[in-house]
């Protein structure tokens, strides 16, 4: 058995290393992800191999992904191995196995006591590798253990696994004032000292006397290596073209954080829209310039509409970016003036029609091939609305009027064309037919939340409508088998039910989840999408911050019913786990349940109150024990849980009385019997409230 005994240490210079790996055009969106892993993956190694760094700066561009260590100290020089053989008073043949084995002599071996007993020892001295050799191991496997989302397989044999084909690696050590490249070998791709700054405006190679000379030289070649300062740039120099045109940026934090990853060293052009092409709502001007060209909105100063936009090229260009503009331009006015084309259509036919003939279209949109075209889903959603309405005391045919229109844009021109706009559309079109706000607002907002920091709808159509339809969608999709695998949810059934905990929540609204289900009249087991739906409330309530441990111990007993009271009923908890009777409380829940736990075939046990057997002491007890009972479930049913609460203390006394003058474990079996009787009723009247063994995991 080797152990590694002792280090031998000794500080070296401290040095600097950079690595870039550079590759076809990195996806945007994994980016950041991409800089993230590398850093944690690079700290780990790090610590396992004994360095110390001082400062550690991961980057991204499109095309390139690195890591610069600063400072970087070894303290290894050297190991000491030692090597545990036969123990003292072994059989000589095994003695002289291990003398072989290792080609020692008898005089190498030394004697030593441990907790197992005495053992012969051979000690064996293991010279450090150099820094060099550990830098290079440790960037071979956190490149081969890299993960991406989504990767390709290429070279010669398809066995290189990366994001895009990678095309180099630079890899410098500096260390006492010189520089050293790092060997790095993946697949046929060799490291390399030197590197190149932007492909088209500095393709040429260049050297580098050190990491504030690379910083440096790539700044004058036109890259920017971290996304903050590429994302400051955009900002604060299309902030100021803005401002001297008379314009102001629309934020867009999202898409600032796409364009920021599609350039090395963006370049803001702000360009103005046409004014003949600004007769279409502003919504589909900025969905046409966002999705289509990538383009950040701006809207004037004079009327706060969007009449112009930036454009963000990674290209400085000699006419000072007049031709990208132009080019740009062109698409644009050809991108709206399809846009205005397909707007016209729609308000021809709702104007001489209505949004009510879109809906037979629906039936060519399949919603899902065993649930049928969206025509049939619009239809459940109707029936869901009138009878969820009766809780708000809507009147059933406004209801229904505006549930029938809530999908109809999904056939209309501009949908078609621009997904995202569906419900916004929607809304429009039916303010354009003459339909109160009232259900143009209820048509737009049937869709939220659909991000995490979306609001929710507030409404009471607008909350009908929206329950209707995400509820309407959970169910169907988890009658036939669809679920949520790990990180995977192709179907966005998390989002959906998070939005249904949210607008109740936030709405404080007194709507019982298994009455939602319950209206969609789809006939299937439903406890373990209970028990999803208790797991979304449980991560989300975390995530405002209530403690892990009192949500769980909540959630996991109540009832869906109870949903709409769950942080008041957490507060509650917690403040009584934090009393001196709460504190007491959980010390006689303790002692019950180790207890049980020392044996669990009483757990749950029922057993009739017999007189003839009972002490004093158990009589007392079982008298307490059924008046609390009764009173808990009284309290439960008014959902009064500060009462069930105190009620709950009431037993500390008399439980602890019982336990302190009673032996559980008599000789007597029929009264053994008895008493644990007594112990699983206290468990269960107590997880009846709370379960309160939550509070001992760790």
């Amino acid at each position: 058995m080797e152990t590694i005994k002792y280090q031998v240490y000794e500080r070296i210079e401290l040095n600097d290393f950079i690595l870039e790996l550079i590759s076809e055009e990195i996806p945007a969106k994994m980016q950041t992800a991409a800089m993230r892993q590398l850093e944690s993956l690079t700290l780990k190694k790090v610590g396992e191999n004994g360095l110390i760094v001082q400062r550690m700066m991961p980057f991204v561009t499109p095309m390139r992904l690195g890591i610069i260590l600063e400072n970087i100290s070894t303290k290894v020089n050297e190991n000491i191995k030692e090597i545990r053989g036969p123990r003292l008073g072994a059989p000589e043949i095994a003695v002289e196995g291990f003398l072989k084995k290792n080609k020692i002599t008898r005089s190498e071996l030394q004697e030593k006591k441990t907790e197992k007993g005495d053992f012969y020892f051979y000690s064996i001295k293991v010279n450090a590798q150099s820094l060099s050799k550990i830098l290079s191991r440790i960037f071979t496997e956190i490149i081969q253990e890299f993960n991406w989302p989504k990767s390709m397989y290429w070279g010669d044999n398809y066995s290189l696994r990366w994001v895009r084909p990678l095309r180099g690696i630079m890899a410098v050590l500096f260390q006492n004032k010189t520089r050293e490249r790092v060997q790095l070998t993946v697949r046929d791709i060799e490291s390399d000292i030197v590197t190149r700054a932007h492909q088209v405006m500095h393709p040429e190679f260049f050297e580098f006397e050190s990491i504030d000379d690379y910083r440096e030289k790539m700044l004058k070649g036109k890259v920017i290596l971290q996304p903050s300062d590429r994302k400051k740039r955009v900002l604060e120099d299309g902030k100021k073209q803005a401002e001297a045109r008379g314009f102001y940026l629309v934020e867009d934090d999202k898409l600032l954080d796409e364009i920021v990853g599609l350039t090395e060293f963006p370049v803001p052009i702000l360009g103005e829209i046409p004014k003949e092409l600004l007769s279409i709502p502003e919504e589909v001007i900025i969905t046409s310039m966002r999705e289509h060209q990538k383009f950040l909105s701006l809207r004037s100063n004079a009327n706060g509409k969007v009449e112009g936009f930036l454009v963000i090229a990674d290209l400085i260009t000699y006419d000072e970016q007049k031709t990208i503009l132009y080019g740009n331009m062109r698409v644009l006015n050809s991108r709206l003036r399809d846009a205005i084309f397909f707007y016209q259509n729609d308000l021809n036919l709702v104007k001489i029609n209505g949004m009510r003939s879109w809906n037979d279209k629906l039936k060519s949109v399949r919603f899902h091939e065993k649930f049928g075209s969206q025509y049939d889903r619009v239809e459940r959603i109707v029936k869901i609305a009138v009878l969820l309405a009766r809780k708000f005391d809507l009147d059933k045919e406004d209801v229904k009027k505006a549930a029938i229109l809530i999908k109809a844009d999904l056939v209309s021109n501009l949908v078609s064309e621009f997904p995202s706009l569906q419900g916004i559309m929607g809304a429009h079109y039916a303010e354009v037919e003459g339909y109160e706000k009232l259900v143009s607002d209820a048509i737009k907002d049937h869709y939220l939340p659909v991000g995490s920091n979306d609001v929710v709808p507030n409404q009471p159509l607008s909350i009908v409508l929206a329950l209707s339809d995400k509820i309407d969608y959970l169910t169907c999709l988890w009658k036939i088998g669809i679920r949520p695998t790990g990180n995977k949810d192709p179907f966005a059934l998390r989002r959906a039910s998070l939005g249904i905990i949210r607008i109740i929540l936030e709405n404080k609204l007194d709507v019982d989840m298994d009455y939602l289900i319950h209206l969609t009249q789809v006939d299937f087991d439903i406890s373990d999408l209970q028990l999803f739906l208790k797991e979304r409330i449980i991560n989300y309530l975390t995530e405002k911050n209530y403690q892990k441990k009192v949500v769980e111990a909540v959630v996991k007993q109540c009832k869906l019913d109870f949903l709409p009271m769950l942080p008041q009923v957490i507060a509650e908890v917690t403040e009584f786990i934090s009393s001196e009777s709460g504190i007491r409380f959980l010390a006689v829940y303790k002692r019950v349940s180790n207890l049980l736990s020392s044996n669990k075939e009483f757990v749950g046990f029922k057993k009739k109150f017999s007189q003839e057997r009972a002490t004093e002491e158990d009589k007392t007890l079982y008298k307490h024990l059924t008046s609390i009972k009764e009173q808990v479930e009284e309290s439960l049913q008014d959902k009064d849980f500060k009462k069930a609460l105190l009620v709950l203390g009431s037993m500390i006394d008399p439980v602890n009385q019982f336990l302190d003058n009673v032996q559980v474990n008599c000789k007597d079996k029929e009264l053994q019997n008895l008493r644990y009787y007594f112990l699983s009723q206290i468990s269960e009247t107590t997880h009846s409230v709370v379960v309160f063994s939550e509070f001992d995991k760790k």
